[in-house]
């Protein structure tokens, strides 16, 4: 009888299946679905006594707490010769505390189902923590051990070091980490923060000492240079009770600013070759300068760069991949770092249509600021943008990390309320506008890893003067 009870209900579902379908009228396109709401939390804000600064977003859902401690001094801080120090230095925060060694770090963290992690960007350094409600008050206590105590133990140190090593040796032999490390470095120069790698090089990184890193963390690691972001099942009152309790011993002090020369003038196209013999491929980056995240023609940038190159049916992959074929995937990028990171055109492409894909990429980086976009291109370069947006702002984590964008970047606490709605009033005037603000096609650095031998003769004919080879380093060859 249930076996029977149960054929009957698939029918009947199946048969309003097929009335649904049926009720489709297959003449007319369908319409889009409106465009989604972005509801936004609140941000709670306070200030603890040593400067610490708090962001907090109440959410409910879970009963999770995620914290993300945000250093504002990163590998730009790196002082000249000791590049890799601020990386290292927030590699080197948990393995070991005046309380607990390595071990004891993972394994507490472990035992209340934890997340703890700690890296340097170009910018910041990031704290990352992921807990369950129930265990905020053990894992606060292991977070703000790890912030506030490290000691840079010498046998962890050895074996760190060792691995960062290991792994820019690793780095050297792949030709896209080569070819983003050298664009930096001739786009911004050696002196520029943005044109030394984040994570250093082989001479930098054995040249650098626990001493280093202690003076490092010293000078860099204070409430009054941190913000901290919280999200999750918390109410601002109640994480202020346990930060006073956990970091009532962090002290303020005076912080040093990052140096930022003026970035090199171009003065028109140059292309730099690094020899990755019998490459199959060519690893390709063109670009200068950019701009700051928080600048005010920042929408249509964003709007300008996902129709040049941003996304999958953009301008620059649909040329390079769909109609020519010279590769997988071709792409540009405005980075916005706080102070003003890099635009770069890239691929990887054939090595034998390494010219031919440098005369399109040109072709195309000219055509988006000689010519306006289409009405089709805008509308769903935009749309695309609007759409996805609210799923930022789905988990504590997503939250936080768009929390993160305004506390670095000094942007309003209202600055997502009206996200979508700057996007919307973007125009092909706009995108036109900040084209010719921002992008120079005569005046780009050309940065090619592959297989000189081949590709040398033909970059030579595109009229750009004598090719410059560079070692894996950056150092001049001829």
């Amino acid at each position: 009888m249930k076996r029977y009870s149960v054929i009957l209900l698939v029918v009947f579902a199946v048969a309003c299946v097929q009335s649904a379908i049926g009720q489709i009228d297959r003449s007319k396109k369908p319409e889009p679905a409106p465009t989604p709401k972005l509801t936004l939390p609140k941000i709670q804000r306070t200030t603890l006594a040593n400067g610490l600064n708090v962001m907090l977003v109440e959410h409910r859902e879970l009963p999770v707490v995620q914290m993300q401690m945000v250093i504002m001094s990163g590998a730009v801080n790196d002082p000249e010769g000791k590049s890799g120090l601020a990386n290292l230095t927030a590699q080197m925060l948990d393995e070991g505390t005046k309380r607990r060694t390595a071990l004891q770090i993972a394994d507490d963290v472990d035992f209340i189902g934890a997340n703890l992690s700690i890296n340097a960007t170009v910018d910041a350094t990031y704290a990352n923590l992921l807990t369950l409600k129930e265990h905020l008050v053990a894992a606060m206590d292991i977070y703000a051990d790890v912030l506030l105590n490290p000691t840079f133990p010498e046998s962890e140190w050895d074996r760190v070091k060792k691995t960062h090593l290991t792994t820019l040796l690793q780095q050297k032999d792949l030709p896209a980490f080569v070819a983003d490390r050298i664009f930096n470095h001739v786009t911004f120069g050696e002196r520029h923060p943005y044109g030394r790698s984040s994570l250093g090089n082989q001479q930098s990184v054995e040249g650098i000492t626990i001493d280093d890193m202690k003076r490092f963390y010293a000078a860099h690691y204070l409430p009054n240079n941190a913000t901290l972001i919280v999200v999750g099942d918390v109410s601002l009152k109640e994480i202020t009770t346990h930060l006073d309790n956990f970091f009532k011993t962090w002290k303020k002090g005076e912080t040093v600013a990052a140096s930022f020369p003026s970035v090199p003038a171009i003065g028109g196209n140059r292309i730099y070759l690094v020899d990755k013999p019998q490459a199959a491929q060519s690893e390709i980056r063109i670009g200068h300068e950019g701009v700051r995240r928080n600048n005010e023609d920042y929408f249509p940038l964003v709007v300008l760069n996902t129709i040049l190159g941003g996304q999958f049916s953009s301008r620059i992959n649909m040329n390079l991949r769909e109609t020519k074929g010279y590769t997988y995937g071709a792409r540009s990028a405005f980075a916005f770092w706080k102070n003003g990171g890099p635009f770069i055109a890239s691929s990887a492409v054939r090595t034998n249509v390494t010219d031919s894909s440098i005369i399109e990429f040109m072709k195309e980086l000219r055509r988006i600021v000689d010519e306006d976009v289409t009405e089709k291109e805008i509308n769903f370069a935009k749309n695309s943008l609007i759409r996805r947006e609210p799923q930022n702002f789905e988990t504590p984590q997503q939250i936080a990390g768009q929390l993160v964008v305004i506390a670095l970047h000094n942007l309003p606490d209202n600055y997502f309320d009206t996200y979508v709605q700057n996007f919307e009033k973007v125009s092909i005037a706009d995108v036109r506008r900040v084209a010719k603000k921002y992008l120079n096609p005569a005046s780009m650095n050309i940065v090619i890893v592959g297989d000189v031998a081949t590709i040398k003769d033909g970059l030579e004919k595109l009229g750009y003067g004598k090719a410059q080879l560079l070692d894996p380093d950056g150092k001049a060859m001829n």
